[in-house]
């Protein structure tokens, strides 16, 4: 069995959330969870370990399991921590970063913009947009080469996304064309090699983004 929230009944969970079969906060039966992923009763217990052991349930006797709610201190932190690794990614990627590389993500972006204004609907650009943010930020990410890094870097990543359930605006058409531009203030310091700009937008974007799913 794979360990981790990688593990596929893990991802399940995850899926589950995301398209509204699970809610934060809810309190199901681990039979009724059973159900809701397609697993035996017996995969569910090891999964349930592992979803409580990342913090994600919390398992109450002879009443189920307590899916978390994230408060005001959780998401702090979960943004705090992947800024703190972004950062000084972006700093490290920054003295490696190519001119193809700045080209190509310039031309993404303005593709999805262009996308999302032709198809504001978040059911038709969730995909395309989501890929792109995982190529941008990883490549801040994967300029430490550390695997330990890495994967818990994905661990915070995945929990990241599921704050976004908190404000459904947040990933609206509008909020996703300014995390786009944000995203390009990044990419244009980068091409001027002006680190500590780049850093600089890369941490107002973090702060915007906060902002948003905390606004409702």
């Amino acid at each position: 069995m794979n360990g981790g929230i990688d593990n596929p009944g893990s991802l399940a969970f995850f899926a589950a959330l995301i398209d509204g079969r699970l809610k934060l906060g809810q309190t199901i039966t681990q039979e009724e969870l059973c159900r809701v992923l397609g697993l035996t009763l017996s995969r569910m217990r090891e999964v349930t370990v592992l979803l409580e052991a990342e913090g994600l349930v919390q398992v109450k006797k002879r009443v189920g399991l307590t899916i978390f709610y994230p408060d005001v201190r959780f998401v702090g932190s979960t943004f705090q921590y992947r800024e703190i690794l972004e950062c000084e990614g972006l700093r490290r990627f920054a003295e490696m970063v190519t001119e193809d590389w700045t080209d190509r993500m310039l031309a993404e972006h303005q593709d999805v913009i262009e996308l999302v204004k032709r198809h504001p609907d978040p059911a038709f650009f969730a995909g395309p947009v989501g890929a792109l943010e995982t190529r941008f930020h990883e490549s801040f990410i994967n300029a430490f080469a550390n695997d330990q890094i890495s994967i818990n870097y994905r661990r915070n990543s995945q929990k990241m996304y599921l704050l976004r359930l908190l404000n459904p605006d947040a990933i609206g058409p509008s909020n996703t064309i300014k995390s786009m531009l944000e995203h390009v203030e990044v990419v244009e310091a980068l091409r001027r090699r002006d680190t500590v700009a780049a850093v600089e937008a890369l941490q107002r974007h973090f702060k915007n983004v906060l902002h948003r799913i905390l606004t409702h």
